[in-house]
């Protein structure tokens, strides 16, 4: 009878530690797909960083051109070439 109740006591241990360990599991599996998606985002944000940062690099790059201090002049400091036409809207306040 003692052996009965040994099998009987090892079949219900068995099946406790087989539960915990699927739960366990379950429960990783959405951590590891939750991982996954960080990265995936991460992985997106650090490609716009890369592109920005060429851009960057480009426009660095362009800065002492006659192109680029033309551009400067005529967006920032409202600067117009001899000769060009320059058109004011009287009813902007």
């Amino acid at each position: 009878m003692r052996f009965k109740r040994t099998s009987l006591l090892t079949k219900l241990l068995l099946l406790v530690i087989s539960a915990y360990a699927v739960i366990t599991l379950v429960s990783l599996q959405d951590r590891v797909q939750a991982a996954n998606d960080r990265a995936r985002e991460l992985d997106e944000q650090l490609q716009f960083a890369n592109q920005e940062c060429a851009l960057a690099e480009q426009e660095l790059s362009e800065l002492g051109t006659d192109k680029s201090t033309i551009s400067i002049a005529r967006s920032r400091l409202g600067m117009v070439e001899v000769g060009e036409i320059v058109f004011c809207d009287a009813d902007v306040d």
